[in-house]
């Protein structure tokens, strides 16, 4: 499978809405207590990204992604973090730049936590360090998958690992199903976030399969009736913390109106594993 999910082309939509949304509800959880926590980025990108040169309105990813939560009304605290954090890279009211996951992060991280972001093309390392500059956060210039073993297990002893390549080489699964479990080996109490594009049912099901049998995951998926493209967004969420899932349930609630219009009618699909063994039981979070 070549899916090429490059950050740059695709900045800002529903599927960045999701994972970000994720991974703010999960620093957030880790926030509650006073200990420091650590984040890995293991495929970075460029950490921000202008939106006003994308293609006309009507055929930019971000107008049926991130502008729709950018405008609404939300009580839900996640909800509302989220939008701080869009509202602070767009003071001017528009949505013009897009904060990707390093700098999600960032936003997130108290004076005390440590993140670490890795980005193997040169180019994007160079502009990643020159967006975090105003925030505490290293940047390598390395192979993301490199780094879970030269980064893992953090002093801090709890923390965030996001996986998010861009899916271009056919063997992108592989190089993910060599390095992962030798990182949870590393550091099993780590919470570790893989995101997968929703394009082939055959990739998908198969990565899967083979995820189960590496400990505890949890599957959160944002799914929708396009019939071409990117037709939804997978997470594989290992070590999910108690009850997040409950409550990011409001989220999706809040959401599924929000985006039943621009990308057809969604769904939130949460799977998770069972106590004993790699057999799952879904649950609907939304029904």
């Amino acid at each position: 499978m070549n899916v090429n999910y490059a950050h740059l082309f695709h900045a800002g939509n529903f599927a960045d809405v999701h994972k970000h949304l994720v991974l703010t509800a999960l620093l957030m959880r880790l926030s509650e207590k006073p200990s420091p926590w650590f984040y890995l980025d293991t495929h970075a990108g460029e950490g921000l990204y202008t939106l006003a040169g994308q293609p006309p309105p009507g055929r930019s990813e971000f107008e049926s992604g991130a502008e729709p939560i950018f405008h609404a009304s939300s009580d839900n605290p996640i909800v509302r973090a989220y939008q701080f954090l869009l509202n602070r890279f767009n003071p001017e009211g528009r949505l013009i730049r897009y904060p990707g996951s390093p700098l999600v992060a960032a936003s997130l991280a108290r004076p005390t936590d440590r993140l670490v972001a890795t980005e193997c093309v040169p180019e994007r390392a160079r502009a990643l360090r020159k967006h975090l500059e105003s925030w505490s956060g290293d940047v390598h210039c390395r192979d993301g998958y490199e780094a879970l073993g030269a980064f893992l297990p953090p002093r801090e002893q709890r923390g965030v690992i996001l996986i998010d390549p861009p899916y271009e080489s056919t063997r992108e699964a592989e190089h993910l199903l060599r390095a992962l479990p030798r990182s949870l080996a590393r550091f099993p109490r780590g919470i570790y976030v893989v995101w997968h594009p929703w394009v082939n049912p055959a990739f998908v099901s198969g990565l899967r399969r083979r995820l189960k049998t590496l400990g505890p995951v949890s599957f959160l998926d944002w799914q929708t009736t396009r019939r071409q493209g990117l037709r939804g967004s997978g997470l594989a969420v290992f070590n999910l913390p108690y009850g997040l899932a409950t409550s990011l349930k409001p989220v999706w609630e809040s959401l599924k109106d929000m985006y039943a219009t621009t990308l057809g009618p969604v769904e939130f699909v949460q799977t998770e594993p069972t106590r004993m063994g790699a057999a799952t039981r879904i649950r609907k979070t939304v029904p």
